[in-house]
């Protein structure tokens, strides 16, 4: 499709920079139409301009026009056959079009031209990925006499082969591999030289196992094999077998049955380096000839079930209680426990009669279908029973938590028969602060550490099986989404104390006789989903493309990926050099306002003349209208006595410890979390207020103790200097003050996007419900952002008096800002970061016995 040529408003913008350079401009600023009607009228008059052809390629892309895209990178191509651009943009076409091969082809020989060029080596590893090498031959299939079991239960421990015909005790020190880097999605896996050179750090931090949760590229398993090859200490290997909850809550469907049992056989074979996976979406695929069988030590079948799904299952099949097969038998089990008996039977029996081998095997479970019993964690219906009994409000709807305490499934049930010499094992899920009996149960918070009691009460439970705590820990989120008395939070940690609870549970697991753990995680996901924000994160698919440090869910990692392509795009520590590449958005005689957005943050900087000043009696102010002049509030808070011509959804108060971000109180997302539609309305009140959130909800236990809630206040924003090389790093620190020369002082800032009421800063989405509601938060896209600053004084009294802002004011009020808008992306920015908790769990793990 070819668009119209540019209109004349168009061109005679364009008077100082040529239609070329405007369509370049507008294509980075993520205004593709506008750029492809630029660049159509410049290749008008230009058809052989090859820089031209490449930019209207991208915005074909962009649009999602691939052909067309690709009829212009041929065209830049034939004009100019050595263009790497043009050959990066037809390969990506070909590479959209599923003509994957031939896109290969483009994309490394434009790479052999221009090896160093960062985006060409990622889309050529896409590239293999999608089409790789022909399979190399697999060897004739040699089952071996005696069986292959590198591994063994005995008693309530793990034993390994020592390669001497005897057996030693191992005590699993894991850390768990998600490997999606920021921008992609779980499916999408990094390369062997990455998945080599994360090997090498887990060997340095003192892990003795990797656990996966599903299939990765041959890429890792070639990986691990060739650093066993020559470690000293081999890393072992634990890998899961993946599956989503069945249809209808039925885990004998026949589809969904077949395909798990698929799944099963793939894992086994691909472990033993024999397996050819063809391609499928969201799943890796390729040849598998690296045989990792010797240093797999253990298998972990499925996912945290839900407890609805297995009520139903039950439910559907009351009278199936016992199974006896070749390797397991359950006696008086419920129905899903028979199942997952007759999941680990089949695996270990495709293995034996295949390879002749055998190890270690479990299937996963959680707190929430513990066997255990817990008195303070009634169900809905016990809890709705009591609330009826006591008058309390029913509240809107139900309550949307899992019944955490009403099925359970127990592993205890399980017999392991002759044939079954490796054994088996009991996995869980298990984090210091959920479900809440974890914390409320009084048996468990006699010894000071809920975690420890809870771990203790667990293995003694477990008599015939050894207990593995498959995934702990805690991240280093903005945001806490859910209490824990000893601190051991759900978020809410800085890099350090992150490090020091993930090393304290490890140390819990190994004192409560436990065969190990696994810390989660190794690196940090941008494309993870917390329940305290997923509803604020739309549209969900793009979530990737940006990193939310509220988001507990994605800040697990020892590792981090943090927007910036080289560091930081603004370093808080109260240096004001990586301000100059910031061009004023802002500027008067003694005030000046700096703002740049990227894939985390919106920073400001505030730029004053005069020394720093004494902020009990001085402060700034910055509104910030997101969206709609005509909505939002027109009125400044806390008495400042100034009105805005553009409407503020936020202001933020810049005073010593009094800094905080503050929303429009018809905008705020905990005001209005339970009485929908969110949306800004045009008002005049001045009202702004401090946002929340509830981590913990109110609870009422089995014999009615009421136990209240738990609430924090999220604006405030915490000083501090992200100078990794200062000993006063802290990874939370959202702002600092500093001189800035010439007789200025400035003071700079970062403000998460979510704190924004920003539900995709990639695509400029942000809160703006529908009416009605739908189950969906609604969005609206923005332009970009206006922006105020005030500089006040405190009376006596405390009130604020103006003493200076952008835009001036005019008989107190503030004229309409300019817009400040931000490109729009498709891939983010990223740079890796070692967190402080590296070391500390590296400290603990090498004072930790294998």
């Amino acid at each position: 499709m070819i668009l119209p040529a540019a209109p004349p408003a168009l061109v005679q913008a364009a008077s100082q920079d040529s239609l070329l350079v405007q369509g370049q401009k507008a294509l980075h600023a993520g205004r593709p139409l506008e750029a492809r009607r630029f660049l159509e009228a410049w290749l008008a008059a230009h058809p052989d301009d090859a820089d031209a052809r490449v930019a209207a390629g991208f915005a074909d892309l962009r649009l999602d026009r691939v052909r067309e895209a690709e009829a212009q990178f041929r065209r830049a191509l034939e004009r100019a056959p050595g263009y790497a651009d043009a050959a990066y943009g037809l390969g990506l076409c070909l590479l959209r079009e599923g003509r994957d091969r031939e896109g290969r082809t483009v994309l490394e020989a434009a790479l052999a031209k221009e090896p160093a060029r960062a985006e060409l080596k990622e889309a050529v590893a896409r590239a293999r990925i999608l089409a790789p090498d022909p399979p190399p031959p697999m060897a004739p299939l040699a089952r071996p006499r005696s069986l292959q079991m590198p591994a063994r239960i005995e008693g309530q421990r793990f034993e390994v082969a020592d390669g001497k015909g005897g057996w030693r005790a191992f005590f699993i020190k894991g850390i768990n591999l998600g490997a999606a880097l920021p921008g992609r999605h779980p499916s999408e896996f990094p390369d062997k030289a990455t998945y080599a050179g994360w090997i090498t750090e887990m060997a340095e931090l003192g892990v003795n196992a990797i656990r996966v949760y599903t299939i990765h590229p041959p890429g890792f398993y070639e990986a691990l094999a060739e650093h066993n090859a020559k470690a000293a200490k081999p890393i072992w290997l634990i890998h899961g077998v993946w599956t989503e909850l069945p249809p209808g809550d039925d885990f004998r469907e026949e589809g969904w049955w077949s395909r798990w049992r698929l799944e099963m056989r793939r894992v086994v074979d691909l472990i033993h380096g024999r397996a050819d996976i063809p391609p499928s979406p969201g799943h890796a695929s390729g040849a598998y000839r690296a045989d990792v069988s010797k240093w797999t030590l253990a298998i972990i079948l499925g996912r945290e079930w839900e407890p609805f799904s297995v009520e139903a299952y039950n439910a559907r099949h009351p009278g199936l209680s016992d199974y006896r097969g070749r390797f397991l038998a359950v006696t008086q089990g419920n129905a899903t426990e028979v199942f997952m008996t007759v999941a680990m039977d089949y695996f270990l029996d495709y293995e034996f009669d295949t390879y002749h081998a055998q190890r270690p095997l479990a299937y996963t479970n959680w707190p929430t279908l513990d066997p255990l019993t817990h008195p303070t964690e009634s169900t809905k219906d016990e809890e709705l029973a009591w609330r009826r009994k006591l008058g309390l409000p029913l509240g809107k709807g139900e309550i949307h938590e899992y019944d955490n305490d009403a099925v359970g499934l127990d592993l205890e049930k399980v017999e392991t028969l002759p044939g079954c010499r490796a054994g088996i094992f009991a996995s869980y899920h298990a984090y210091p602060y959920y479900p809440d009996f974890m914390n409320l149960d009084p048996g468990y918070a006699k010894g000071g550490d809920t975690y420890a009691a809870y771990l203790r009460d667990l293995v003694a439970h477990h008599r015939r099986h050894p207990v593995v705590i498959s995934e702990f820990g805690v991240p280093s989120s903005r945001l806490v989404a859910h209490w824990q008395p000893q601190g051991m939070t759900h978020g809410g940690q800085s890099e350090r104390e992150q490090g020091e609870q993930d090393a304290r549970l490890f140390r819990d697991i190994h004192d409560s006789g436990c065969a190990g753990g696994m810390l989660f995680a190794w690196i940090d996901e941008w494309f993870k989903k917390n329940w305290l924000v997923i509803d604020d994160e739309v549209p969900l698919e793009r979530k990737p493309l940006w990193y939310n440090v509220e988001d507990a869910e994605e800040n697990y990692g020892l590792l981090a990926y943090h927007p910036g392509a080289a560091g930081p795009s603004i370093r808080i520590d109260g240096r004001a050099g990586d301000w100059a590449k910031v061009p004023d958005y802002l500027a008067g005689p003694d005030l000046r306002l700096k703002v740049l957005a990227d894939e985390g943050w919106l920073h400001l900087g505030l730029f004053f003349r005069g020394p720093i000043p004494d902020w009990a009696k001085e402060g700034l102010a910055v509104g910030i209208d997101t969206h709609g002049v005509d909505l939002g509030d027109h009125r400044l808070p806390w008495g400042l006595d100034l009105r805005s011509q553009a409407g503020l959804e936020f202001v933020v108060r810049f005073q010593g410890d009094q800094t905080a971000l503050y929303a429009d109180a018809p905008y705020d997302l905990f005001t209005h979390r339970l009485d929908r539609p969110i949306r800004s309305v045009d008002n005049d009140a001045g009202r702004f207020v401090m946002p929340m959130t509830e981590s913990n909800r109110p609870r009422i236990g089995r014999d009615g103790t009421r136990f209240p809630g738990h609430r924090q206040e999220i604006g405030w924003l915490r000083r501090g200097t992200q100078d990794r090389s200062d000993p006063a790093f802290d990874s939370r620190a959202e702002w600092r003050e500093g001189t800035a020369g010439d007789g200025w002082s400035f003071l700079e800032a970062r403000i998460p996007w979510g704190l924004l009421n920003v539900t995709d800063p990639s695509s400029r989405r942000v809160i703006r419900d529908a009416i009605p509601p739908g189950d969906e938060v609604g969005t609206a896209v923005t332009e970009g952002f206006r922006l105020c600053l005030v500089r006040f004084r405190t009376d006596g009294a405390g009130r604020l008096q103006p003493a200076g802002s952008l835009p001036a004011a005019r008989e107190g009020v503030l004229p309409l800002p300019p817009l400040f808008t931000w490109a729009t992306w498709e891939q983010p920015t990223f740079h890796r970061v070692r967190k402080q908790s590296f070391d500390l769990v590296k400290a603990c793990l090498h004072g930790l016995p294998d």
